[in-house]
């Protein structure tokens, strides 16, 4: 009879602490069957198998089976309130390592709709839940199942009304608050209505000016957000006075649903006191005060450090190891109460001189956090842009103030941020404390919240509209051959532009001074604009085969420059062809080509000139009356769309087939025919002796010599008769050449091919 089967735990990622508790449960009911509960103690993964010792003692192990311990898996946030159009993703928490995707569901379709992704956008007002499952293949089944679930609540409704969040009412001169918009609930936050579509716009106004100013966020970054990002505004308390602080938000499209009754705006207003900072005036002294959260700490530093010898101390006042303690070092420490203490500094300087100053230390509460935004984002034109450019790095500062307004020097706050999408921004820890790191990588909207943990009431939001900078916008798809400048605004803190590359200079070559780029060749290619240590922006760009040109965004002489160096018209080709089968020899015989770029039109152009020919070629192309076909090709690509092309007339010169005539007494005529085109041939010149007559046949285009013989047996009459018989005889021989050929008689004179000139 065997022993008891019992489960052992093979191996651990940690030897000094086990991952897994293992109890065995009652007999069951099947006699060949053993129960083991097991729970899991630590995060990690490990395997189990089952041993058994038959009754001849041998030792029987199961096969080991792979146990992970993971957290729990959660869906996150809790609960999610969306107006109608509004988006937020939910996203997990825990669950098994690595995470395969997680299916959701919807308890009501109709109410919002859930993505892939989990984008849950709201559709009609309602409430509902979304389900999220892990799955995961069973190793002895092969069959997917269920490793964990969870669902959260969606909750969508429409704006009855609005009100302006702002954090105190009463602010000193000179300080810093931001504004936002809520609905009626604390749950219907700028989360909840900052990315509807069709979407809502904010309009934020003082009833007077003087007293504050409102900007937009990310102002200190010269970034003005546009009327749809502005649910959260940052006031400046410029001078003393009271005034109203109004907010209207529109809908774009009323019926879209975002407000209740297919409102067409909501309002709100509250009244806001700034007032002077307390001031010495006689004597006129600057009066500064140090203030601290409770529990916080702060390091202590001055101009004296390592040079003299330094000492600290707290004066004497009630509680004051419950409110400030400070040690030789200069680690000031805030206790658990709140109020004002003396803070004494001595430096004893090695010269025999000691120095004393006396600061005051005021122990608040915090009553709000701030979010500012860096690096400034220089332009060309020193104007503010409307969104962060893609690829940027921001950081993002927490501040945080006391109830008049001042800014704290030290807190002791648990900062938590989250995003209502995860797919545009990546938002990180700062690399100190009370700082976030945002990196852009997608476009789109993006909404920021960052809030005390333990402290809900201290939050503020941002929008984050992403948007390319590089341009111009329809330089996403370029064609083989084309030419692009491509700009952007951004500049350093001197105005000196950035430089531009490619992710392979195969398929897109840039100049990296102007952005001059020419399309090489087919594919898809990521062109960079980086200005060093302030932003490195990128766009995609897809290259095709069609054909058409774009020059955009940059002057003549910087284009004409850059096409220098990039030589774009080495990328076209002039494809010749004669279009008459009796040419016998190749239009690259007798052509030369030259392909060009015009940078000021954005044309490329391919010029055509005689190579010197032979008489042969000549007369080949004068007779056939040929035309060259002439088509523009992209070196190394396939064009599968309509191509043009365009039939140009030859115009070779003229030819003559004898180089010289001579006439005698024995033969006083000759003839000699000159081959060329109608247009060469009517304006074609001949040198004559003065001794010589020109007579013209202008309807055949003939021209005829004739000279006087001063001796000789035949008199003008006739040679006259002669002539005027050979014009007859010209007229049946030549009839057919329609003005193809000229004719030329003459006696007693020697003609060379020089003295034809053809102009035209």
């Amino acid at each position: 009879m065997s022993r008891s089967p019992e489960l052992r735990v093979l191996a651990s990622e940690r030897a000094n602490q086990p991952l897994l508790f293992v109890r065995a449960l009652p007999d069951s009911s099947e006699e060949d069957t053993a129960t083991f509960l097991v729970k899991g103690l630590v995060i990690g993964q490990t395997s189990v198998s089952a041993v058994v010792i038959d009754k001849n003692g041998r030792k029987i192990t199961s096969a080991p089976q792979q146990i992970e311990v993971f957290p729990p898996f959660r869906l996150l946030p809790r609960k999610v309130t969306l107006i109608v159009g509004a988006m937020m993703q939910i996203t997990s928490e825990g669950g098994p390592q690595p995470q395969s995707n997680i299916l959701f569901s919807l308890s009501h379709e109709s109410i919002a709709s859930v993505s892939s992704l989990g984008h849950v956008k709201g559709l009609s007002v309602g409430n509902m839940s979304v389900t999220g499952v892990v799955q995961a293949v069973d190793t002895e089944t092969g069959k997917l199942v269920v490793v964990s679930k969870d669902q959260v609540d969606v909750e969508v409704v429409q704006l009855k009304a609005i009100r302006i969040r702002a954090p105190i009412t009463r602010m000193k001169t000179g300080t810093l608050m931001p504004v936002y918009v809520m609905g009626l609930t604390s749950s219907q936050t700028p989360f909840s209505f900052g990315n509807a579509l069709p979407g809502l716009t904010f309009h934020w106004s003082v009833t007077k000016r003087d007293v504050l100013d409102v900007h937009t966020r990310h102002a200190e970054a010269s970034v003005q957000l546009s009327a749809e990002h502005n649910f959260a505004m940052s006031v400046f308390g410029r001078s003393k006075g009271r005034t109203g602080l109004r907010v209207m938000v529109k809908a774009s499209v009323p019926l879209a649903g975002h407000l209740q009754d297919s409102a067409l705006e909501l309002h709100d207003e509250i009244q806001i006191q700034v007032y002077e900072k307390l001031q010495l005036l006689n004597p006129e002294v600057h009066v500064e005060e140090i203030l601290m959260s409770p529990n916080s700490l702060l390091k202590l530093q001055t101009n004296r450090d390592g040079l003299g010898s330094l000492s600290y101390r707290v004066l004497d006042c009630p509680d004051r190891a419950a409110l400030l303690q400070v040690d030789d070092k200069g680690h000031l420490t805030s206790g658990s109460l709140t109020g004002t203490a003396s803070l004494q500094i001595s430096s004893q300087e090695a010269f025999g001189v000691n120095q004393t100053i006396i600061v005051a230390v005021k122990v608040v509460t915090v009553s709000y956090l701030r979010l500012s935004t860096s690096p400034v984002m220089y332009t060309s034109n020193r104007e503010a842009v409307s969104a962060i450019p893609l690829g940027a790095v921001l950081t993002f500062s927490v501040h945080f103030h006391d109830s008049t307004g001042e800014t704290l020097h030290s807190h002791n706050s648990m900062l938590s941020f989250s995003t209502n999408r995860d797919d545009l921004v990546q938002v990180g820890k700062g690399s100190s404390n009370g700082t976030l790191t945002v990196r852009t990588v997608n476009v789109g909207l993006t909404l920021l919240g960052v809030w005390d943990s333990e402290q809900a009431g201290l939050a503020d939001f941002l929008a984050l509209p992403v948007q390319h900078a590089i341009h111009p916008a329809e330089a996403q798809r370029l064609v083989v051959g084309d030419v692009v400048c491509f700009s952007a605004q951004f500049v350093n803190q001197e105005g000196a532009s950035g430089v531009w590359s490619s992710s392979s200079s195969a398929l897109l070559e840039i100049d990296p001074r102007t952005g001059a780029a020419v399309a090489r060749d087919k594919g898809t290619v990521t062109v960079y604009y980086e200005i060093p240590g302030q932003l490195s922006t990128y766009r995609e760009v897809r290259l095709i085969t069609w054909t058409s040109v774009l020059i955009e965004g940059a002057s003549r002489t910087s284009v004409s420059d850059s096409m220098a160096l990039l030589h774009p018209e080495s990328s076209v080709s002039c494809q010749l062809r004669f279009t008459s089968s009796a040419v016998d020899f190749s239009p690259h015989d007798v052509y030369h080509t030259h392909t060009a770029f015009d940078a000021s039109t954005g044309f490329y152009s391919c010029s055509l000139s005689f190579k010197p020919m032979s008489d042969q070629q000549v007369k080949v192309l004068s007779l056939s009356m040929t035309e060259v076909e002439v088509r523009a090709g992209v070196q190394g690509s396939l064009f599968s769309g309509e191509q043009l092309s365009v039939q140009l007339p030859v115009s070779p010169g003229i030819y003559a087939d004898q180089t010289d005539i001579i006439l005698s007494n024995q033969h006083p005529s000759a003839e000699l025919t000159i081959y060329g085109t109608a247009g060469a041939l009517q304006q074609l010149d001949v040198c004559l002796h003065p001794c010589l007559t020109l007579i013209n046949t202008d309807q055949y285009c003939f021209t005829f010599l004739s000279a006087h013989i001063v001796d000789g047996a035949d008199g003008p009459n006739i040679l006259q008769q002669f002539i005027d018989s050979y014009q007859v005889m010209f007229f049946t021989l030549f009839a057919l050449l329609a003005a193809t050929a000229v004719v030329i008689i003459g006696k007693h004179v020697h003609i060379l091919p020089n003295t034809f000139q053809y102009h035209g």
